[in-house]
């Protein structure tokens, strides 16, 4: 991802012999591309120049719109609090206007500790720069804005549905001619993929978001084009890009777990050294994920034999759980030394750090436990699971400066680590506690903070009912006392959920949204194993069912 605000649109080059001496007049009216009023003093600049003013070369847009190729500079008098454009002036359609500027509003706020500077720079600079002056990118931010306000400003009449159709399917058309042609270079595409696959998320249209992703994808894993300056200059080669895109993919998978990467080559980051002086936030960002994204990946193939303890290929993967194991140790051990030592580590730095902590708990707990078939394993983590949520606590105290408009972030944030806490961990109190800040906690890509925390209720629900039930069958007693407060002892095996997915959301006749969550339990973990089958039967040894529960949203 750019670290600055991106390229300016190419020009001619300035020479005496193209330039205009009085159209565009001084440099202040050539910043901001209107006529000079030569009535008025000259510029500071060329008063001390002692010089006439120049103007923009031969073939320079006289209007004040932003032209239609290239990158326009960011300026200061056309940012405003959320640094998104304020247009100069309305095009032939205010209402895509309006939604384009909407998009950029929304995508350049965030949650603060979300994202790096360099992420910063790209959502909040290079895309409103994008969205008003490239035709498939503005399509792209259109229908972005469309869905996003039908869907999280909560407008689900009909015309805005349709409006958000409409958009999107205009949007695809655009982006499959320039993915043709490439008459701006392939950055434009790949924001414009972005962009689309963020609109179809929003609708919960996930298989199609998963789509336009990949299309992206499969442009970033064409690496021929980074060798080319004519768009992006040095930016993409100092792998900003890439290593958002490497996030994209790892939020992917730890969505859909057992979907194998898409991009070939992880995010570009030197490996740690043990030296904690050379350590900073954009090094422990690069390493965390390039680890993140090696240990999901071995995830996906050792989730195979999850259920298959006896099998030969085990004792490989036993080997490379350890090696991830402790790459992940070593990074959590490196990283808390490393803010302990007092380096001046900025307000900003320091919540994405917390953020980061949660990721790697997480991966931790999840790695140690991919080949346990036993879901009480998780039991043994409890210190983690708590570090993590404490580490979301602090993150989310602070708030972000345009908490008037629901959040949503495009990489990964917060929402994963506190899901896999409220699934995994057995603790009635954290359990509470993670699910209250899932339902504050907006839209990051696929996930959803009101999806995930109903779809924990759900699971939580299941699982303390069948507990409640399991102890009165073993106290013989027609009816029990309920509890109240649950600790994992009190969740025995197979009253414990093992799978849980998000089947579909619905809408109803009086405009309440219904999320279906699907859920699977084994009946006899023990007699699973011994029967010891390559694929066993799901009838018969997993009970699977769906729930359907009402959505809070905001």
């Amino acid at each position: 991802m750019p670290s600055d605000s991106g390229p300016p649109a190419p020009r001619k080059q300035r020479t005496r012999t193209n330039v205009r001496q009085s159209k565009y007049g001084c440099f202040t009216c050539r910043a901001r591309r209107v006529k000079c009023d030569e009535s008025k003093p000259r510029c500071l600049r060329c008063q001390r120049g002692k010089r006439s003013c120049e103007g923009y070369p031969d073939g320079a847009p006289r209007d004040p719109g932003p032209p239609q190729t290239g990158v326009v500079p960011v300026e200061p008098g056309h940012v405003d609090r959320v640094g998104v454009f304020k247009p100069t002036g309305l095009g032939p359609n205010p209402e895509l206007d309006r939604l384009r500027l909407l998009a950029c509003a929304v995508l350049s706020q965030g949650r603060p500790g979300a994202r790096t500077e360099a992420e910063t720079a790209f959502w909040g600079h290079l895309v409103p720069q994008l969205a008003l002056s490239i035709p498939s990118v503005m399509e792209a931010a259109a229908a972005f804005g469309a869905s996003y306000e039908q869907q999280m400003l909560q407008r689900n009449c009909g015309a805005a549905k349709f409006k958000a159709l409409k958009q999107i399917t205009a949007a695809m058309a655009k982006i499959r001619q320039d993915v043709l042609e490439l008459p701006h270079g392939p950055l434009p595409v790949l924001v414009a993929c972005t962009l689309l696959a963020s609109a179809e998320t929003i609708q919960y249209r996930q298989t199609d978001a998963l789509l336009h992703l990949r299309g992206a994808f499969s442009i970033m894993n064409s690496r021929e084009w980074l060798s080319t300056k004519s768009l992006t200059g040095k930016a993409l080669l100092d792998d900003d890009l890439s290593c958002l895109f490497g996030k994209l993919d790892l939020q992917v998978i730890t969505y859909a777990l057992g979907n194998a990467p898409e991009l070939q080559c992880p995010v570009a980051a030197p490996g740690m050294d043990g030296d904690v002086t050379m350590f900073t936030p954009r090094k422990a960002d690069r390493t965390l994920f390039r680890t993140l994204h090696s240990c999901y990946s071995f995830a996906t193939r050792a989730a195979e034999y999850k259920y298959l303890p006896r099998a030969a290929s085990r004792e490989v993967l036993v080997l490379d759980q350890s090696r991830h194991i402790a790459e992940l140790n070593k990074w959590l051990s490196c990283y808390r030394q490393y803010s302990k030592m007092g380096h001046g580590i900025s307000a900003v730095n320091g919540l994405h750090g917390l953020v980061l902590q949660a990721h790697c708990l997480s991966a931790l707990i999840y790695v140690s436990n991919i080949l346990e078939p036993f879901e009480t394993a998780y039991d043994k983590y409890a210190l983690q699971f708590q570090q993590l949520v404490e580490c979301v606590e602090r993150a989310m105290r602070a708030k972000p400066a345009e908490a008037e408009m629901p959040t949503f972030n495009a990489e990964m944030g917060i929402i994963q680590p506190l899901f896999f806490t409220a699934i995994k961990y057995r603790d009635s109190t954290w359990r509470l506690k993670a699910i209250s800040l899932l339902e504050e906690c907006g839209r990051e890509g696929p996930w959803c903070g009101c999806v995930e925390a109903a779809a924990a209720e759900c699971v939580v629900r299941a699982e303390e009912t069948a507990a409640s039930q399991a102890a009165a069958d073993a106290a013989l007693c027609r009816k029990s006392t309920p509890r109240t407060v649950f600790h994992p002892q009190d969740i025995p095996e197979q009253a414990r959920v093992a799978g849980h997915s998000l089947f579909d959301v619905l809408e109803d006749a009086s405009g309440a949204t219904w999320a279906t969550i699907e859920m699977s339990r084994c009946r006899d973990m023990h007699a699973m194993l011994l029967d010891g089958q390559p694929q066993p039967d799901v009838n018969e040894h997993w009970s699977v069912w769906r729930e359907t529960c009402r959505l809070r949203i905001p």
